[in-house]
C-alpha cells in the first residue's frame, strides 16, 4: 500500500505535466483506481470554454463527454467549487435513480456504459503564484468494488490531491520564463487544423464525424482561449505557437 510519502515523492519528482499525471495514475492504481481525471474548475467557472484538464480515462468515453458536452451538464464541477469534502458521484442528487432522463443523469450513465461504477472525487482549493484563488477538482474512477474501495481511501489523499494541483499549476506557469498557450483540447485543435486546410465547418464535421453544431463549438472555444476573435486568427495563434501543424 503506498503511503504519503510515496505520493509526495512522485509528485515533487515530476519534471513535465505528462511526467506529473503518468506518476500520480500509477500511485492511485496501488489503491485500486481504475483511471483519474485533473481538472482546473477555476477556468470553468470563468466560463472560459473547456478548462485545462487532464485524464486517463478510456479514449472513447473522452471522446464521448467531450462530444456530447458533458461538461456543460456534469454536477460534480458544481458541488466540487462549493466545497472542501471529498464526495462519490452516488452522493449527487442530481445523478440519482429519479432523475433518469436528465443531461446530467446522462452523464453518469455514460460512466457506466464505458466500465466506470462509481467515482470518488477530492476538491482542490488555493492560491497560484500570483494569489488569485485556484480551484481544481481530482475525479477518480473504480470498475469493481467501489463500496470496498471506498472504506479503504486513505485520508492523505487529500493532501496529495493538494500536492498534485500545486505542482501542476507551477508546471503550467513555467515554460522558457513565458505564459503557456492555451490548453487546446485534442477536439479544439483537430478542428482548427482542418479549417487551416481549408475545411469547412460542415466538411470537418463529416471528417470527424460529428456534428456541425459541435465543430463549431469547438472551434469557438479555441478562438476564445487563444484571445482572438476571428477563425483566421485562431489558426494563425494556434500555428505560432505550436498548437497545429498545417
Amino acid at each position: 500500500m503506498p503511503t504519503l510519502d510515496d505520493a509526495l515523492g512522485a509528485i515533487e519528482g515530476s519534471r513535465d505535466l505528462d511526467g506529473l499525471h503518468a506518476a500520480f495514475n500509477a500511485l492511485l492504481s496501488r489503491l485500486g483506481f481504475a483511471s483519474f481525471s485533473y481538472i482546473d474548475i477555476r477556468e470553468l467557472r470563468a466560463g472560459d470554454g473547456l478548462p485545462f484538464y487532464q485524464t486517463s480515462v478510456r479514449a472513447d468515453f473522452a471522446r464521448t463527454y467531450e462530444d456530447e458536452g458533458f461538461i456543460l451538464h456534469d454536477p460534480v464541477f458544481a458541488r466540487a467549487a462549493s466545497t472542501n469534502t471529498p464526495f462519490l458521484w452516488t452522493d449527487l442528487p442530481d445523478f440519482a435513480a429519479t432523475a433518469r432522463g436528465t443531461k446530467p443523469r446522462r452523464v453518469l450513465e455514460a460512466a457506466y456504459d464505458h466500465g466506470y461504477t462509481q467515482g470518488y472525487v477530492l476538491p482542490v482549493h488555493a492560491l497560484d503564484a500570483a494569489g488569485r484563488p485556484a480551484s481544481s477538482l481530482i475525479s477518480m474512477y473504480w470498475t469493481d468494488r467501489p463500496d470496498e474501495l471506498a472504506a479503504g481511501t486513505p485520508r492523505w489523499l487529500r493532501l496529495a490531491a493538494l500536492a498534485y494541483h500545486e505542482r501542476a499549476l507551477a508546471l503550467r506557469g513555467v515554460r522558457d520564463g513565458l505564459t503557456p498557450p492555451p490548453p487546446l483540447t485534442g477536439r479544439e485543435r483537430d478542428c482548427l487544423l482542418w479549417a487551416c486546410r481549408g475545411k469547412t465547418i460542415a466538411e470537418t464535421a463529416i471528417i470527424l464525424n460529428i456534428s456541425d453544431r459541435t465543430a463549431k463549438f469547438h472551434v469557438e472555444n479555441a478562438m476564445q482561449k487563444l484571445g482572438v476573435h476571428t477563425k483566421p486568427h485562431a489558426i494563425a495563434m494556434a500555428v505560432h505557437l505550436g498548437l497545429i501543424a498545417p
